[in-house]
């Protein structure tokens, strides 16, 4: 996670890493406002979605990055060997739950802690398949993981960066 009070110089690949993630985190708030009702269709795109986020994330501790972006392989590879879809699905959302934790310690917006309970209910609901459950977690979860777009594109790119000599490789 980046300090946002040091500016440093932005090359081409961290412009692009951060509008990729900020991307990734608006589509799959998108996605997730669509996948309560199109569950088997939208599952792929939210993985895809989940690999871009995890890949382009800016955390300076290796190991939670190392973590979130192991998760977003696994769904991709659990997907890709056509094995049971919904674990593939409770892989990205985990993606999804991390980087909202990670969020709201960039904002300080209590109700992003929300997001892993959400995810994780709608990830219930749908394996002990409670339909209203499924909808209302998935629109929920729609709304935070907006909430966290809509945060990071109000703030300049840099902010997303932060020191890079501070990042473990």
């Amino acid at each position: 996670m980046a300090d946002p009070h040091i500016k440093c110089e932005l090359d081409l690949l961290d412009k692009l890493t951060v509008v990729l993630y900020r991307s990734a985190l608006t589509i799959a708030a998108v996605i997730m406002a669509i996948i309560g009702y199109e569950t088997i269709q939208a599952t792929p795109f939210l993985i895809i979605v989940a690999l871009l986020a995890s890949t382009t994330v800016h955390i300076y501790d290796k190991r939670f990055r190392w973590l979130i972006q192991g998760a977003g392989l696994f769904a991709a590879i659990w997907l890709i060997a056509g094995l049971w879809q919904p674990l593939a699905l409770g892989a990205a959302l985990f993606v999804f739950s991390a980087l909202s934790v990670k969020e709201y310690f960039c904002f300080q917006i209590k109700a992003l802690l929300l997001t892993p309970i959400v995810l994780a209910g709608f990830w219930f609901c749908l394996i002990f398949n409670v339909s209203a459950g499924v909808i209302a977690c998935a629109m929920l979860g729609a709304i935070l993981l907006g909430v966290a777009a809509f945060s990071k594109w109000r703030m300049p790119l840099h902010f997303d960066i932060g020191d890079k000599t501070r990042y473990q490789v």
